[in-house]
């Protein structure tokens, strides 16, 4: 018995909202064991760039087929405490929201602070339709801000990543500032 294309298209429209239905529940059970520190974190002194650095060399596909060249300024030697899978989730789901939402290649930028094991690392780049967002609510389950974000992601990224930096005892801030989107996080 042949298949026709409908047929076809219709089991490939199932397996695709059954994909999304996994990802959706994959992104609420991680950030559920991140905001209640179930997720067993393994902190030892981590060297914060080469963390950084392997995460933009995995999205590089995704840079090259939007044909972004990121800008990337990472000081050297930069260790803190800090899980390293946890460390990746969080510069992983800043970068995939700033290539989900944005119009313009990333700047990353890695700086030691003052204090010892501190440190700041900033992701940012040019987005369009930010001033229907509201900064303070960035980090909330299922915020996507306006109806013109509202394509593709749970809203659960950001979250997931707040939730890791607080586990490890870091910050992640927010700010929209003209048509500039920017992440923080501060160890």
């Amino acid at each position: 018995m042949a298949v026709t294309d409908k047929e076809r298209d219709e089991c490939v429209a199932a397996a695709e909202r059954l994909t999304a239905m996994r990802r959706l529940v994959d992104a609420l059970f991680e950030y559920a064991k991140a905001d209640e520190g179930a997720r067993a974190l393994v902190v030892a002194p981590v060297g914060v760039g080469a963390v950084v650095a392997a995460c933009v060399a995995d999205l590089h596909p995704a840079f090259v087929e939007r044909q972004w060249e990121p800008t990337v300024r990472l000081d050297e030697d930069v260790v803190a405490p800090a899980d390293p899978e946890a460390l990746a989730r969080i510069v992983e789901n800043a970068l995939v929201n700033c290539m989900r939402h944005g119009v313009a290649a990333p700047a990353i930028t890695l700086r030691r602070a003052a204090t010892v094991d501190g440190f700041a690392l900033t992701i940012a780049n040019e987005a369009e339709g930010l001033e229907g967002l509201d900064a303070s609510r960035l980090f909330e389950r299922f915020y996507r801000g306006d109806p013109s974000r509202r394509s593709g992601g749970s809203g659960l990224g950001l979250a997931i990543a707040d939730a890791l930096a607080r586990a490890q005892g870091m910050t992640l801030t927010a700010s929209l500032t003209d048509n500039r989107f920017t992440i923080t996080l501060r160890g």
